[in-house]
């Protein structure tokens, strides 16, 4: 599947994916402060500009990883650097263990390798299909209302400030509501494949971002790192699940660093 992407400036190539809800759009804070790269802000299928298919199979992650990889090879001066954030460090993941040689390196923020424990994965797939029936049932505008606000979210809100919020509020409300509702059926941790057991062999520079209010996702983060061969791990003071978005500045010196070390 052909996904629409946005690049800016120029230099080594730095794909960036977004999470759930999101797009290009939403990555903009962070992508606008990688300069001396070449920003690829890719909208992942059913979301932003990208086809939102009825068929569930391009929404899985194998698929949009595969997609991304697509994209990739059609970069003359790839590999290229590999950003994902949450939905789209779980694409990164994949990508990296199914498209090695597409990965320069790669950055995770608050992102995870799966559900490795089956009964709590299909009990995590059950709670995806609900999310997505509720789309359908109930419209977009009200799933939006009900995802924002989530306690997830609160740290994000309080950073953003009322204007910042609302922008960010808006964007989830240009999503297709078929492409949310694939995404959520299809493209869910419940519904992903585990890669705990691929991470010790992924030998690619990796750098795995994650916010110190998120204590979910520092734990996993802290178990990424410790299997990932060639990681670093940061924990954003003060931030939560959206830590590029909640400490842009902090976020983007980080991953300058690590962009530049490889």
């Amino acid at each position: 599947m052909q996904l629409s992407a946005a690049v800016t400036g120029s230099g080594e190539p730095v794909i960036v994916l977004h999470g759930f809800t999101g797009s290009a759009e939403a990555m903009a804070p962070l992508a606008e402060r990688l300069h001396g790269w070449r920003r690829i802000a890719v909208d992942l299928v059913g979301h932003g500009r990208s086809p939102s298919p009825a068929d569930l199979a391009p929404y899985s992650v194998e698929a949009m990883a595969d997609a991304v990889g697509l994209l990739a090879a059609g970069i003359p001066d790839w590999p290229c650097h590999v950003i994902g954030y949450s939905m789209g460090g779980r694409v990164a993941l994949a990508l990296a263990a199914a498209h090695p040689r597409a990965c320069r390196s790669l950055t995770l923020i608050s992102a995870t390798a799966g559900i490795a424990d089956a009964p709590q994965r299909a009990q995590r797939r059950r709670a995806d299909e609900a999310l997505a029936d509720r789309i359908g049932e109930h419209g977009l505008a009200r799933f939006v209302d009900e995802w924002t606000d989530l306690p997830m979210w609160d740290s994000l809100r309080g950073s953003l400030g009322p204007m910042a919020w609302q922008a960010s509020v808006d964007q989830r409300l240009r999503c297709d509501p078929t492409g949310l509702a694939n995404s959520l059926r299809a493209g869910g941790t419940g519904a992903m494949t585990p890669l705990w057991d691929r991470l010790a062999g992924l030998d690619i520079p990796a750098l795995v971002v994650c916010g110190e209010l998120d204590a979910k996702f520092v734990e996993i983060g802290r178990r990424m790192h410790d299997l990932l061969p060639a990681s670093k791990l940061v924990v954003l003071a003060g931030a939560g699940h959206a830590a590029h978005l909640e400490r842009p500045d902090d976020c983007a010196t980080a991953i300058h660093e690590h962009l530049a070390a490889h």
